[in-house]
């Protein structure tokens, strides 16, 4: 099922104008649509009880209110997943929380970015780069860190869509191509 890009920017925007614009509360926002969405996607019999047009409103409603009294849901959630239902647009819970960051990070200016080492680095390896591609996109990155011993050694820098790799896997990739082009 297709999913409908304009409720979905819809709904994310009510619960944006609803919330107040701090740290906190949008957190608390987004690990709630991110549990919705994570249920959502791998409870077969939720999906298909909230996508089935023919269950009644208010039986849908009564889940929907017993979920978000044990997952103690943000007030302005469980509003948005009554619309939601009550609209028949179910399929945009298999997207909402990821809406919704991109929306938040947007309202910021923040982008969520990786570094990709062969082994760990220090804070202030990590603070270089970070002002680095900071100055290079204008924009504030937020930096997860991971460990990946198959790059060999180098760096992958990743953040929004900027991308660079100068991991020594890739390297040797690229001269293995270049070895057999021939």
């Amino acid at each position: 099922m297709k999913i409908d890009k304009k409720s979905l920017k819809r709904v994310v925007k009510v619960i944006l104008n609803k919330v107040p614009k701090e740290e906190t509360a949008l957190i608390k926002i987004s690990d709630d649509l991110t549990l919705i969405q994570e249920i959502y996607r791998k409870d077969k019999n939720f999906r298909n009880f909230i996508l089935n047009p023919s269950a009644p409103y208010e039986t849908k409603k009564g889940i929907i209110e017993s979920l978000s009294e044990k997952a103690n849901l943000d007030p302005v959630v469980k509003e948005a997943l009554e619309y939601i239902v009550k609209t028949n647009k179910g399929n945009l819970l298999k997207v909402i929380a990821d809406e919704f960051r991109f929306e938040v990070e947007k309202f910021f200016a923040t982008v969520k970015g990786e570094i990709i080492t062969a082994y760990p680095i220090d804070e202030e390896t990590v603070n270089d780069v970070k002002t680095v591609v900071e100055k290079k996109l204008g924009k504030k990155v937020e930096f997860e860190i991971r460990q990946d011993p198959s790059i060999i050694g180098g760096i992958i820098v990743k953040a929004g869509s900027y991308i660079l790799d100068s991991s020594i896997k890739t390297y040797l990739q690229k001269l293995e191509q270049q070895l057999t082009a021939f």
